[in-house]
């Protein structure tokens, strides 16, 4: 999701039903954006995220140890 559609969302109020449409329609397009992308891409964005993913457990279990 981009800038513009992140300041959209915090000008609808949470009890506006348009807010609800407009994050379906936002997930709808992130989705559709990942699906296009190229392999490369979709794998280098997996691999970043299982990378922050274990950085992220393994400092916390070092530290616990302390």
């Amino acid at each position: 999701m981009d800038d513009k559609f992140i300041k959209e969302l915090r000008k609808i109020s949470r009890d506006d039903r348009r807010r609800s449409e407009f994050m379906i329609q936002g997930m709808k397009e992130t989705l559709q954006e990942r699906k296009e992308e190229g392999l490369l891409k979709r794998w280098m964005r997996r691999r970043k995220t299982k990378k922050n993913i274990s950085e992220r457990f393994s400092s916390d279990s070092s530290s616990s140890h302390k």
